[in-house]
């Protein structure tokens, strides 16, 4: 391990006095190696990303890359990153994938990394087909979840082709811990189906438009007037005004998106058949983080019994 080291130090020193690049026999020649264990040196440094070739006529050229060995990179990046051979085995990763399973890094080199994570991640088969798909040549993105010893945790893991300097392909996986994102969406979502119940137990019939007026939703409380809740998406809040007064009671519903707020809208509802009914709304403008007006969202309380009509 010494000779190999100082024997590679050797030829990146003689390398940046020549920037514009030695061949083999010049580099043998000027390190006192023979050529065939030069050659061999040359193919470790390559891979690694520290010496680039270049052909020139019937000679290859080396020199001292410019760029930052990828595997220098992939070794300090928080994300996770595997790569496989032609039939899934794995070759390389970086520390972070056995740490997050609780495995040796020796414990993967040589083994199918299907096999490996059959245990571990939940929708394997999803990521069995994002491998495959790598391996035909397709770049793919999908969220994968796992469970290791009760411990639940999610990745967006890129799946990509890639070649060896041999010529055969393999498939490069590289993820990226997203749990807390997951988590706070699962919360989110949570906390909003707990707000949508509770709106569509409330007495008042809750709706919101768009900034032109056209319903986005309504609760479903107004099917108990023989309207179809979805069918009103889309659609003007008009809809809701028995005709003669649509014009004005529009008027007054949009003027909530300059004076932020208006109340006791009172109109008679278009409700099928010939129920009298009549509806009180009180319209308040949504605004976004610059305190732009996005729609408006409101309620309507049945009046009919306040009306005497």
């Amino acid at each position: 391990m010494k000779k190999l080291q100082e024997t590679t130090d050797s030829i990146r020193n003689l390398l940046k006095k020549h920037p514009r690049g030695l061949n083999i026999q010049a580099i043998a020649e000027k390190c006192s190696i023979n050529r065939m264990s030069v050659a061999k040196y040359l193919e470790v440094l390559t891979v690694n990303g520290i010496v680039e070739v270049q052909t020139m006529g019937n000679a290859k050229v080396y020199f001292l890359s410019k760029q930052i060995p990828v595997t220098t990179y992939m070794e300090y990046t928080s994300k996770h990153y595997c790569i496989t051979d032609d039939k899934l085995n794995v070759v390389q990763l970086n520390e972070w994938i056995p740490e997050t399973v609780g495995m040796a890094y020796e414990d993967f080199i040589g083994r199918s990394l299907p096999d490996v994570l059959s245990n571990v991640v939940v929708n394997l088969d999803d990521c069995r087909a994002a491998m495959e798909k790598a391996l035909a040549g397709e770049v793919t993105t999908i969220i994968v979840e796992e469970n290791f010893k009760g411990k639940h945790m999610f990745f967006e893991m890129l799946h990509m082709p890639v070649q060896f300097p041999d010529g055969s392909h393999g498939m490069m996986a590289v993820s990226q811990d997203i749990t807390d994102k997951i988590q706070m969406e699962i919360a989110l979502r949570a906390e909003g189906n707990h707000y949508r119940d509770l709106v569509e137990h409330i007495p008042a019939i809750v709706f919101s438009t768009d900034m032109a007026g056209l319903f986005t939703w309504i609760s479903s409380r107004i099917t108990e007037y023989g309207i179809d809740a979805a069918a009103l998406a889309g659609n003007p809040f008009h809809r809701l005004v028995a005709p003669g007064s649509r014009g004005p009671v529009m008027e007054q519903v949009l003027s909530a998106r300059e004076s932020g707020i208006v109340r006791g809208i009172r109109f008679r509802a278009a409700i099928p058949g010939s129920r009298n009914v009549w509806f009180e709304a009180d319209c308040t403008a949504r605004k976004d983080a610059s305190g732009s007006c996005t729609g408006i969202t409101g309620i309507l309380r049945d009046v009919t019994d306040l009306t005497g009509l």
